[in-house]
């Protein structure tokens, strides 16, 4: 371990989750320390990338930890595509983390980070913008746009209730248009959700078979997304952990193209992120992301993936034109 960097840079969102979890970065920091690594905690992104650009600094770090939700994720994979990446889950879902297992414990992050398991990860694009969990258009990715315009700190689940509501009595609603090498034909919807793991907002299960390592993105496409349809597929999914209906229609892919004759909004990993025209598409085994032990030893019974347990590695050098 000790020819491995022993840097561990944190990127912490200061405006992720409740002031309760922010313990948790310093049981993070303490930990890391009392295991020979080095923290170093950045709360400006931009001062980060600056650092991150200076060779030795890189050569330095060990890891990036994000340290807030699945929009400090989306950050991060963003800004640095390639580079190894712990996260310390401290916002509102945390579906990533949720996902893969991941401890809420700051410590017992240090410990996942200094034992050095790497999981290969699929990541998707929706066209230059990259995501780790799923991006979705139409109502949900409206109100996102609604629940940011008013966001003024930390947010919570009770934040989104009155851009919900707001949604529901405004959207109209736009029809949008699905193309894809896996349909037959284009296919007409009110929502598109795509996802790269097996987690949406609440646990509802909406591509319940989506998996990060098979190279491919799920789809669900809404035909109807009415208030009223939205809340009955909610219901039957929060009650029977599946949602089913005529209206639904799921295929796997590795592209597909949105659009509609109205500017739609598009969002990724939470994040508001543009509007339809898009394309979506796969970047397999993109990311490398840090995981605990147990997900390790859960994979090798299950066979659910390729994990291999190896130290980390330097960080990759700065490709060159990434987004910021």
């Amino acid at each position: 371990m000790s020819n491995h960097p022993k840097q561990v840079v944190i990127s912490k969102n200061p405006y992720s989750g409740s002031g309760l979890r922010e313990p948790q970065l310093m049981r993070l920091t303490k930990r890391l320390s009392e295991l020979g690594l080095e923290p170093c905690v950045f709360t400006d992104r931009d001062a980060l990338k600056q650092e991150l650009e200076n060779e030795t600094f890189r050569k330095e770090t060990r890891c990036i930890v994000a340290a807030g939700g699945d929009g400090t994720v989306d950050d991060m994979i963003n800004r640095y595509p390639g580079v190894p990446l712990a996260v310390l889950p401290m916002g509102t879902e945390n579906l990533l983390a949720k996902y893969f297992d991941m401890p809420r414990h700051g410590g017992e992050v240090a410990e996942m980070i200094a034992e050095g398991h790497i999981e290969p990860m699929d990541v998707g694009m929706v066209n230059k913008h990259r995501f780790a969990v799923m991006a979705s258009c139409g109502f949900d990715a409206e109100v996102i746009y609604q629940a940011h315009l008013a966001r003024s700190g930390r947010i919570t689940k009770l934040h989104y209730v009155r851009p919900i509501w707001k949604t529901i009595r405004t959207f109209p609603g736009y029809r949008l248009t699905v193309t894809s090498p896996d349909l037959p034909e284009p296919a007409e919807c009110d929502m598109a959700v795509v996802s790269n793991i097996s987690r949406y907002a609440s646990n509802l299960p909406v591509n319940p078979n989506s998996r990060h390592d098979d190279g491919l993105l799920s789809v669900c496409l809404f035909a109807s997304a009415r208030p009223v349809d939205l809340i009955s597929y909610s219901i039957q999914g929060f009650l029977t952990r599946s949602i089913r209906s005529t209206k639904i229609r799921r295929f796997l892919t590795t592209s597909l193209s949105i659009d509609a004759d109205q500017p739609v909004r598009f969002q990724a990993d939470g994040e508001s992120i543009g509007h339809t025209a898009c394309e979506v598409s796969i970047l397999p085994a993109s990311l490398s992301l840090v995981v605990p032990a147990r997900w390790v030893e859960k994979s090798r019974n299950t066979g659910h993936s390729e994990v291999r347990a190896v130290p980390l590695q330097q960080l990759p050098p700065l490709p060159v034109g990434q987004p910021e």
